[in-house]
């Protein structure tokens, strides 16, 4: 067992080792664009892709497409990749892989693709942060008992002196002379590489040119993937941080949609076993569930030895990794050791591992059980990524374990399951725009100082996506749960205007030739309501007004208190110069119809805006003429005490 757990534990830490950055940029694109030839084509590149994807090449199947992107932004990446020892030996490799795969040409017996793949892995234990590992360690990844010993070799004696590996497989001779030649300064000029290149049969001159060309075709490369040596270009702590989070939560979506395609418990167990593998390097897993007796037995969710079957671990035991974890629902680790319980001793041994981490879920019949995970990183129950894929785990079993429980069927999606389906979809995609936006704003509210009308202004953006991810949460919310209510806040409706009126200046007042007035009444209390709300309504307004006047015109916003049915009211008019509403339109204006304007409208925004002024218990009336039209949003001045509220800071006034 000593060996293959080795190898599989050495399998895990290859997840850890740092990627080139743009090698992994490019591979996103091929990914994106769907460009399978490209995708695989690029990978070829870095040393620690191609031997990750090589152990895994059903990822490139279009099933798991969402994976293979989770793992390739999941990817570690190395900073300050062009200068250093990074990209020092990134090109040493490029260089010998060049010349591996041209001298396997002249030699019969040697794989091309076989020396590319020895060429670019040869030198990965001098990468940075892979001090780890060894040449024998890096041949261990590619070790296939069942197979031809010759690429490990390669990787293995890639270093020896020509004159042990004379007569030794033709894969590894043709590795061992370009490495010679790529790393002795005076190579050509030396007896043992003469032979050996006299033994392909090639001359010294032809094998300079084969070196020359394998060092062009590496430095093309280099300057490729921003990996040629020069100056690396500046990057802030800031930018780095802000790149390494957007890559992360991009990997998290990544996954929550391969995850999503699961119908089924059995879907959802294959593919975390591929993330397993994909992502951390874990070849050996399995689900220990509690089953009749009060005892955890194997179960048939994930392929596992059939030895397996004949244990038995009581829950209540107390002192198997397995039933604490059950106990305490946390993650348990074995290490091994002479203290461990020794039914842990014989799961580890049947599974080929030297240590496993259990983690308690709930099957979808409504079972406690454990998740078995074997030979993983150490630290891995900490690792955020983990975390997260566990999380998405135990959300696809939980829809199928409410209908099971429940006794349902679960039937077919139908046509309306469908769309809603794609709405869901749509909704998930934009919050990763929006992360990346609010990033971006306090990124450069930290690169900007302390101007106040520039943090003012940042202020107001990121107010504004965070309005946005509200209402998108809370449409996702609302399928399943109903939404509480949000608590009310003390809210200035003069600042809610004023901070519209700001924040839609230079991107839709201006570039339409719209010009705005202002006039609030200063005694105006403050409300009692969601500023979200009123913001939403101000803004739909605003946007319609300018649609109408498509030449330009003047929009005017007007706060003041009045009284209406025998109450205080406030009223926040908007109007507008425009030709005004036709007749048919007028008559039907709150409801949702079709939209006759095309582009991006839906012709829902004023049955939204009463609806959400409704909810503010208040009234939006509407008096159009061929002068323009005039929108009325009445709502009631309640005095403070009345109703609960919540003092906030109002955007940034």
């Amino acid at each position: 067992m000593g060996d293959d757990s080795n190898k599989l534990l050495q399998k895990s830490q290859l997840t850890t080792l740092p990627c080139a950055p743009g090698i992994v940029a490019e591979a996103l694109g091929h990914l994106s664009s769907g460009d399978a030839a490209a995708l695989a084509a690029c990978v070829r590149f870095d040393p620690v892709l191609l031997l990750r994807l090589r152990a895994l090449p059903e990822l490139f199947e279009p099933q798991h497409q969402d994976l293979l992107r989770g793992v390739l932004l999941a990817a570690p990446v190395a900073a300050g990749v062009a200068q250093g020892p990074y990209g020092a030996a990134w090109r040493q490799s490029l260089a010998v892989a060049h010349l591996a795969r041209a001298l396997a040409g002249r030699c019969a017996g040697a794989d091309a693709d076989a020396a590319w793949l020895a060429g670019v892995a040869h030198n990965l234990a001098d990468y940075p942060a892979a001090d780890a590992c060894s040449a024998a360690q890096v041949a261990a990844w590619v070790d296939d008992p069942d197979a031809a010993p010759w690429l490990a070799d390669a990787l293995r004696y890639h270093a020896e002196p020509l004159a042990r590996g004379r007569a030794a497989h033709p894969l590894l001779r043709v590795v061992q002379l370009a490495f010679q030649l790529v790393t002795r300064p005076d190579a050509l000029d030396s007896v043992d590489v003469r032979a050996a290149l006299a033994a392909l049969p090639l001359g010294a001159a032809e094998g300079g040119q084969l070196l020359a060309d394998a060092r062009l075709q590496a430095g093309q490369h280099a300057e490729r993937f921003g990996l040629a040596g020069t100056q690396d270009p500046p990057s802030g702590e800031a930018l780095e941080r802000l790149a390494r989070l957007y890559a992360a939560q991009a990997a998290h979506a990544a996954l929550h949609e391969y995850f999503r395609e699961a119908r089924d418990a059995a879907q959802v167990f294959a593919h975390c076993s591929h993330a397993f593998g994909a992502l951390f390097g874990i070849e050996r897993a399995a689900v220990f569930a509690v089953a009749e007796g009060a005892v955890l037995r194997p179960a048939a969710l994930l392929p596992a030895p059939a030895a397996l079957d004949a244990l038995a671990v009581p829950v209540d035991d107390g002192h198997s990794t397995l039933s604490r974890a059950i106990a305490g629902q946390a993650p348990q680790s074995f290490e091994g050791g002479d203290a461990a319980a020794l039914v842990d001793v014989q799961i580890a041994r049947v599974l080929g591992v030297s240590s496993f981490v259990c983690q308690p879920l709930v099957l979808p019949d409504g079972r406690s059980a454990v998740l078995l995970a074997g030979d993983p990183v150490p630290g891995i129950a900490g690792a955020p990524l983990w975390r997260f894929l566990l999380a998405e785990l135990a959300t696809a079993l939980q829809p199928v374990s409410v209908a099971l429980a429940a006794g349902a069927i679960v039937p077919e999606p139908a046509a309306d399951a469908i769309s809603r389906d794609r709405v869901r979809r749509a909704i998930h995609e934009v919050a990763n725009p929006l992360t990346i936006m609010r990033n971006y704003v306090n990124l450069l509210s930290d690169r900007l100082g302390a101007d106040s009308s520039v943090q003012r202004d940042l202020g107001i953006i990121g107010d504004e996506i965070e309005r946005v991810a509200r209402i998108v949460r809370g449409i996702t919310l609302a399928e399943e749960h109903p939404v509480p209510s949000a608590p009310l806040e003390a809210v200035s409706v003069n600042s809610v205007v004023s901070e519209l009126v700001r924040m839609a200046l230079g991107t839709l007042f201006t570039p339409n030739k719209v010009n705005v007035q202002i006039d609030l009444n200063p005694n105006l209390p403050p409300l009692p309501l969601q500023k979200d709300l009123l913001k939403q309504v101000l803004f739909n307004l605003a946007k319609n007004a300018v649609e109408a006047m498509q030449a330009g015109g003047q929009l005017k916003f007007t706060t003041r208190l009045a009284r209406a049915n025998e109450q205080s009211v406030i009223e926040i008019e908007v109007a507008d110069t425009g030709p005004g509403l036709p007749a048919a339109v007028a008559a039907r204006l709150f409801e949702p119809v079709v939209s006759e304007k095309g582009g991006d409208h839906a012709g829902l925004g004023l049955a939204i805006s009463r609806n959400l002024v409704e909810r503010m218990n208040g009234q939006l009336s509407c008096t159009s003429t061929p002068q323009g039209s005039h929108f009325l949003i009445r709502l009631p001045a309640l005095q403070g005490g009345q109703v609960p509220l919540t003092t906030t800071r109002y955007g940034s006034m």
